[in-house]
């Protein structure tokens, strides 16, 4: 067996958090079982056509690999660099060889397994009823090589940076343009636009998620594409998934084939700063920089010196975030006046933009507070020093929290355009700002909190990703199972909780969930207050007990 293999396989299975994965893997399967199983026990002929269990489990999995893969993946080589092993491995008797081919098939070997643990979920499909072989075989075919590109995605991410911080935020990135942003063109303007329809419809084919419905529901945005005389989704994706896979491969044997020098090492930037990346910075890095002051040293360090929170990173995330809005006001204002549809598009674009930034951005601003004094071996110098235990937490959550709004501030275009076009839009959007606060607010908590009881940064970004994501998108199970059978009351309850829910239900005629709306507030109020709590008293005693 590769060495490179049984190395990185025993070392994961090892650690408990694998565990806690699979039984989450298993929980979620589980759940979407009993929300999508026949009311009579077995699918009755008439319903077959409307029968939601396949989908559910498909797409449970594919959400579940959306968010385990890439935080797994994206440490397997920058984790390397940072523990200073990667040129012990070449100084072994391994050949190059044998280090890609290890670190390859370790990337893949657990969304494999994951897979493998979810099949006797499918095995109920025979119990409850018949079901079709044929779309059996291409789902899981999809889930397969979806499993793969994740896996290889973020390896070549985690090949490329030199900080796994760094490796597992561009890959979720990564992650959430392939799988949910490729959607967004097509199902704006598929029926409204002027635009090629063959390159819309072609947009999607990298998207697991629009390969997987291209086979369980092909009418839905017509992913099948017979409305348009097109090639099913999947068709595109198998191929297209094969070519960035092989595409990644390379990436990675150009990086690994020789032990990296010094000068020269994974993601080494060049000493050279071009003029165009030199104005993509809040703050000159060549200033000299003024004593910190009596105020909170803690916060000024923080905000100076945190690689994710440097004003370098955060306003080309700023850039970013402003272009796309900038898009979707030009299209709205383009066609929202003649299409209503795409101005309702637009808007729900907008909300799961939002939501989806925020779930991207705000985890990985406090994810590395705590832990990353603990693993540099500074944390004593702060148990050391004569600041007290509130400085040092507000010292670290502020910088966190306050840059965290800056993307969102880059989205108010999009949004002032939807309402210019329809006034209607004004009140729901005014009703989204508590809910955009508050999921800034919990995304932040639950990084700092993950970062006081974890010691390992890379471990408590992964921690606070998963947490964060699988409240934002979990509960959209129940809110789409409330129109296949599940109790209108128990789906908005179990949905409320998410933000992003709640957020489109106030575009939408969803009165059970805009009644919580109130609930919701409090409730995600809690969860930040909660989680602040248990953050200052894990920092307290580490601060006395060490």
């Amino acid at each position: 067996m590769n060495p490179v293999l049984q190395k990185d396989v025993v070392s994961l299975l090892r650690h408990k958090r694998i565990a806690a994965l699979q039984f989450l893997f298993v929980l979620v399967l589980g759940l979407t079982l009993l929300m999508t199983w026949p009311q009579q026990g077995v699918v009755a002929l008439a319903d077959r056509g409307r029968d939601t269990m396949l989908l559910g489990m498909i797409m449970a999995q594919l959400a579940l690999l959306c968010l385990i893969v890439p935080g797994l993946a994206a440490t397997g080589l920058s984790g390397e660099t940072e523990a200073g092993t990667i040129e012990m491995l070449y100084a072994s008797r391994l050949s190059a060889g044998q280090i890609i081919i290890g670190k390859v098939l370790s990337a893949i070997s657990f969304p494999i397994l994951l897979l493998v643990t979810g099949l006797p979920f499918i095995a109920m499909l025979y119990w409850r009823g018949e079901v079709n072989l044929q779309d059996l075989s291409l789902s899981y075919s999809i889930l397969v090589v979806s499993a793969i590109l994740l896996a290889m995605l973020a390896l070549t991410v985690s090949a490329i940076c030199r900080q796994s911080s760094t490796a597992l935020v561009i890959s979720y990135l990564v992650t959430l343009i392939v799988a949910g942003a490729s959607l967004v063109p097509a199902s704006i303007m598929l029926n409204s636009s002027e635009m090629p329809t063959a390159f819309l419809h072609a947009l999607r084919g990298l998207s697991p998620i629009a390969a997987a419905l291209s086979v369980l529901r092909p009418q839905m945005d017509d992913m099948g594409g017979m409305a348009h005389q097109l090639w099913p989704v999947w068709q595109m994706f198998l191929p297209a998934s094969a070519v960035v896979i092989a595409g990644c491969f390379g990436v990675i044997v150009m990086k690994l084939r020789k032990p990296p020098a010094e000068a020269d090492a994974f993601g080494g930037v060049s000493a050279k700063r071009s003029r165009i990346m030199s104005a993509l910075t809040l703050i000159d890095p060549k200033k000299r920089r003024k004593p910190f002051g009596r105020f909170n040293p803690i916060l000024i360090k923080e905000a100076r010196t945190s690689s994710l929170r440097s004003g370098r990173w955060m306003i080309r995330l700023f850039y970013g975030a402003l272009v796309i809005s900038l898009g979707l006001a030009l299209m709205s204002l383009y066609g929202g006046s003649e299409y209503t549809d795409l101005l309702a598009g637009v808007a729900r674009v907008l909300v799961t933009f939002q939501f989806g930034l925020i779930a991207l951005v705000a985890p990985s601003l406090c994810s590395a507070a705590i832990s990353s004094e603990i693993e540099s071996g500074t944390f004593d110098m702060l148990r050391l020093s004569r600041l007290r235990g509130g400085s040092i937490f507000w010292g670290k959550f502020l910088p966190g929290f306050l840059p965290a709004v800056l993307p969102m501030i880059a989205l108010l275009p999009g949004y002032g355009a939807v309402c210019f076009i329809n006034h209607e839009y004004l009140v729901p959007f005014i009703y989204l700002i508590p809910i955009i606060v508050l999921a800034v607010a919990f995304c932040c908590t639950i990084g700092l909190t993950c970062s006081c009881f974890t010691p390992n940064t890379s471990r408590a970004t992964v921690v606070s990703y998963i947490l964060s994501a699988g409240l934002f998108v979990l509960p959209m199970g129940a809110w789409m199972a409330m129109s296949n059978g599940l109790d209108a009351r128990v789906g908005s309850l179990l949905a409320m909780p998410s933000p992003l829910v709640m957020g489109l239900s106030m575009l939408t005629d969803a009165t059970q969930i805009q009644s919580l709306y109130g609930v919701h507030l409090y409730t995600m109020a809690g969860l930040c207050l909660l989680l602040l709590v248990a953050a200052r008293l894990r920092l307290l005693f580490l601060l006395h007990h060490g």
